[in-house]
């Protein structure tokens, strides 16, 4: 295999690990059984679209000749916004890096506030040793993890259904849900566009990022589309296993799950060691797949913040590194706390739909054609409504809600306005 098809293979699969997270697990199985079949049609329309979009970021970079994030703070003179990354970033991993070590450690340390920040010390510390120790090899064991991960779920998958008994009644209840075909409304719409920007992954800069490693050579169009096509397939996987998993409780417990959103998401997952505690082999089978979705979406976009601070401060890749995880622990230190964790959650959540469009820009502004043009307008208007939507149902919860929401603002305001600061700095100079 020569070198280009070798890369082409891992970073296919890299795009496919940073896409996969654990809501692919958690979260997919719910919408599609919520849903069903028109609603996992509405999805495949805006995983497509948005998926389009990836593609586009990444040839732009590509394209360019610039460094990603060369081409925003020279070319576009726009350094508020990858600094707007920076900060959804370290948000991100603040919370994320104890939510993915819990998936092996909270039999051990709970789900409480010392055993979030305990688990999230412990992740932080294997970043910090791959980041450093890896190097050029970082992007080889970000793709290795991947291949774990789709492994994983392949063989999680086949061991629910051989395992756990059949039970004609409760699998018959879940195969209606899936192949229910429900009438479309504004909730399912938002929801499956929701669900197909995680899916894809927009608004952390990795596409931009990847688009700085390729060149000709490679085809930007087979590496996103297969990695995306693998975490569309990933996703189906898991509802399977989701399904095998409540089946030794009652239908009563998967209508809790379908039902209970984010919240009755997680609540299962914490339930999985009493609901399996006869099957432990299936138990660690379905720990080590959530712990390596986990895994590879964090590293990719520990990788983009690095690589952020190494261009922007001018630092070596160590100090970098060290600047990047003490900044996320010193974070992570507050939002240990389960209550302030989704406090920052939602924060990320909101953010995410205006960081989508800030990754947009530089597709906006170079020359593409009229559908290039046409399709990024379309998505920019559903990030801004979706955007809009998050701020209002976060803010209408109240509480430390109403946090995420001045959080995120301030953080969405920063990039849109932010640049005239460096302007002026640079105009003084």
């Amino acid at each position: 295999m020569d070198d280009v098809k070798k890369w082409t293979f891992y970073l296919a699969f890299l795009v496919a690990g940073f896409a996969t997270g654990i809501g692919t697990i958690g979260l997919f199985p719910q919408f599609w059984l919520k849903y069903g079949i028109t609603g996992l049609a509405v999805h495949v329309v805006f995983l497509g679209l948005f998926g389009y979009i990836a593609l586009l970021e990444t040839e732009r970079v590509m394209n360019s000749g610039y460094y990603f994030v060369e081409l925003f703070t020279k070319l576009l003179r726009k350094p508020a916004l990858m600094l707007t990354f920076l900060l959804v970033i370290v948000m991100f991993l603040s919370y994320y890096s104890a939510n993915v070590m819990l998936s092996l450690l909270s039999p051990i340390l709970g789900t409480g506030t010392v055993g979030r920040l305990i688990a999230k010390l412990t992740m932080f510390i294997i970043m910090f040793l791959i980041l450093t120790r890896a190097k050029e090899g970082t992007f080889k064991i970000m793709a290795a993890g991947s291949i774990l991960l789709v492994v994983a779920i392949l063989v999680t998958t086949v061991a629910f259904k051989l395992i756990i008994p059949e039970n004609a009644a409760y699998l018959g209840l879940a195969k209606h849900m899936l192949l229910a075909k429900n009438g479309l409304s504004g909730e399912m719409i938002k929801d499956a566009a929701l669900r197909a920007l995680y899916g894809v992954g927009l608004g952390f800069a990795f596409y931009l990022m990847l688009g700085s490693f390729l060149n000709e050579r490679f085809s930007p169009k087979l590496i996103v589309g297969s990695g995306i096509l693998i975490q569309f397939v990933i996703g189906i996987l898991s509802t399977v296993t989701v399904v095998y998993s409540i089946a030794p409780t009652t239908p009563a417990r998967l209508l809790q799950y379908i039902y209970g959103g984010d919240e009755g998401a997680i609540k299962l997952m914490g339930e999985l060691p009493q609901i399996l505690s006869s099957y432990p082999v299936l138990l660690a089978l379905i720990a080590i797949s959530v712990f390596f979705a986990g895994l590879t979406s964090l590293l990719p976009t520990a990788e983009v913040g690095l690589q952020i601070v190494e261009s922007m401060l001018r630092v070596s890749r160590d100090r970098a590194a060290l600047y990047l995880i003490s900044a996320s622990i010193a974070l992570g230190i507050f939002d240990s706390v389960p209550t302030v964790a989704d406090m920052v959650l939602k924060a990320v959540s909101i953010s995410m739909f205006f960081t989508a469009i800030y990754e947009l820009y530089p597709v906006m502004v170079g020359e593409s054609s009229p559908i290039h043009k046409g399709l990024s307008m379309l998505s920019v208007l559903l990030f801004a409504v979706g955007g809009v939507i998050a701020f209002y149902t976060y803010g209408k919860e109240g509480g430390v809600y109403i946090i995420s929401a001045i959080l995120a603002a301030v953080v969405i305001l920063f990039g849109a306005l932010g640049n005239s600061i460096f302007a002026e700095k640079s105009g003084g100079v």
